[in-house]
């Protein structure tokens, strides 16, 4: 068996051995042939390698082609042609317009984890490959087979390259659609506020069995990826003259960042040390930028000033990446495990260890914390002394909400979550320390119990006064999507049919589903009746103060009003 073709002949020969005895095992009895041709030398190392080779070979190919399939059409002109069709299918007024776009369609989020099966030569070669329709073997197969060396800044640089690839493509998107609205409205296209896609990323913040991850390598990797994104954002803008003010303040607070971030590479082992990294982060400086609200209102209403439109759209295009954005390569989702939170908030609850946390009285206690608890002031110096992960997780991102970026907001996952308890424990650790506006916290339905039994959960965790303040308060956030999948099935549950919930109940004054309506508080991403609606875990607002089988209503309303972007 010196070729694959050999090897697969074999192989289907073992295979049909089954049918005499289903406990026979051809891979295993394939391995067990080879090993013998190689004991007694008609099977050479150099055949084994050669026979390795042509089988990675074969692989790359088969992954490339199998790429191009899952994005095909993967021409540049095709997509944009695409994607002017999707934008001028409806036809409706600029608000309307306008309503639709600047809430995502999308939710991408970039992750990494230290099992890759390519390198870096072999992903460059198979994409080349998949986006050149070229999948021969000297384009495929030329690159050296050396394995990377795989640490946490290898994923995290990776996933930011891959975040900068998409931000650029989105932009040219949002460039469509100004320049869509810009034929339709002349008079108002420059109030268009497009957010189509939105980013996100949890390499450098999953804490979930990582040992190699501290509190000082969430902060360093934030503040890279603020540097990161805003030197592209001054790149943008450096060559329009109107802007360049602008982009040189940008260039200035990169640097500064910069700075910081090599800041938190130095050790802080010891308090002094701790002090002079906290001090230089927290300082006032000229340079520190931690917000984009009035960046973005400048480059808009300079976008108002400008006679060239060319050019006005061009400075829009860059508002639009910073409301989308904000100061990082994307959105950050910070992952704990479920186990975590009991732990952390047993300590508040039941100091005295004797205490069923999945209990009523645990759930009494919580509730009391809940309504009672003052937000305390947190440092560098409680990060330092606390043990516990899951406090460790809220107090690093109140750093990060205070000193780096103060306007994205943060996800917390919650892994292999099984009780509305551990949602209420994340939710106290949030208000504890006065971030509750600015993270949502999203169970994980991960285990077969979490699956089985997640509507019981969604009952349980929406049935407590204090959830639902939280997801009336986090409009556009993680609870909102929670809560609409809670309306949704609750609706289903009752007797309204799937396609009537999602698609005739926002027929309403002789609109149907593909006109203005497109249900902006819930939308399904598959086909209903003809029209295409984004996914349901988006950024639209829902009314938490209706009843949930009336949610479906609320599309009628198109109710925009506190979207974030």
């Amino acid at each position: 068996m010196t070729t694959n073709a050999a090897l697969r002949d074999t192989l289907q020969e073992l295979h049909r051995q089954t049918a005499q005895s289903p406990l026979f095992n051809p891979v295993f009895q394939l391995s067990l042939d080879l090993s013998r041709e190689i004991e007694n030398g008609a099977l050479s190392l150099g055949d084994v390698g050669g026979l390795v080779a042509e089988l990675e070979c074969e692989s790359l190919q088969v992954r490339a082609r199998h790429l191009a399939r899952m994005l095909a059409p993967v021409g540049i002109a095709d997509n944009l042609a695409a994607f002017d069709r999707l934008a001028t299918s409806d036809k409706c007024d600029f608000d309307a317009f306008n309503c639709r776009w600047q809430s995502p369609l999308m939710h991408v989020v970039f992750t990494a984890h230290p099992t890759f099966l390519l390198n870096r030569a072999q992903s460059d070669a198979v994409a080349q490959a998949a986006s050149d329709g070229d999948v021969s073997e000297q384009l495929v197969c030329i690159a050296p087979t050396d394995r990377d060396h795989v640490t946490l800044d290898y994923e995290h640089e990776e996933a930011m390259a891959a975040i900068t690839r998409a931000a650029a493509a989105r932009d040219r998107l949002v460039d469509r659609l100004f320049a869509q609205a810009q034929k339709q409205w002349p008079d108002q296209w420059r109030s268009l506020r497009p957010a189509p896609f939105r980013f996100a990323s949890w390499v450098g913040y999953d804490m979930d069995g990582r040992t190699d991850i501290g509190w000082s390598t969430c902060i360093r990797f934030r503040l890279r990826e603020k540097a990161m994104r805003l030197e592209l954002y001054a790149s943008a803008l450096r060559s329009i003259s109107a802007a360049a003010e602008v982009a040189a303040k940008l260039d200035a607070a990169a640097a500064y960042a910069r700075e910081m971030e090599a800041v938190f590479v130095q050790p802080h082992d010891s308090p002094d040390q701790l002090s002079a990294m906290a001090n230089r982060l927290t300082d006032d400086h000229p340079d520190k930028l931690v917000s984009l609200d009035s960046v973005i209102a400048s480059l808009e209403a300079l976008a108002n000033d400008q006679d060239d439109a060319d050019t006005a759209r061009a400075i829009l295009v860059a508002a639009s990446a910073m409301r989308s954005d904000g100061l990082g390569q994307g959105w950050v989702h910070f992952r704990v495990n479920a186990s975590q939170l009991p732990n952390a908030i047993r300590r508040r609850i039941d100091p005295g260890q004797t205490l069923d946390l999945s209990s009523h009285t645990a759930l009494a206690r919580l509730r009391t914390l809940l309504v009672e608890e003052k937000p305390l002031r947190s440092n560098f110096a409680a990060l330092a002394i606390e043990d516990t992960t899951a406090v460790r997780q809220f107090l690093i991102m109140a750093q990060i909400l205070k000193h780096v970026d103060t306007d994205a907001p943060i996800r917390m996952l919650i892994a292999e979550c099984e009780d509305p308890q551990t949602v209420l424990a994340a939710l106290y650790f949030a208000k504890l320390f006065g971030i509750d506006e600015k993270v949502d916290v999203s169970p994980l339905f991960e285990t077969e119990s979490a699956m089985e039994h997640g509507a019981r959960f969604l009952d349980a965790l929406f049935a407590e006064p204090a959830y639902r303040d939280y997801a009336r308060q986090r409009q556009g956030g993680g609870a909102n999507r929670i809560f609409r999948c809670w309306s949704f099935r609750r609706a289903t549950a009752s007797g309204v049919g799937y396609r009537k919930a999602a698609g005739t109940a926002c027929q309403d004054d002789g609109e149907t589903w593909s006109d203005r309506c497109r249900c902006a508080d819930f939308q399904h991403p598959r086909r209903i009746d003809g029209a295409r609606g984004a996914s349901f875990f988006d950024d639209r607002p829902a009314d938490l103060s209706a009843e949930p089988v009336d949610s479906f209503a609320l599309c009628r309303r198109a109710n925009c009003a506190g979207t974030r972007g």
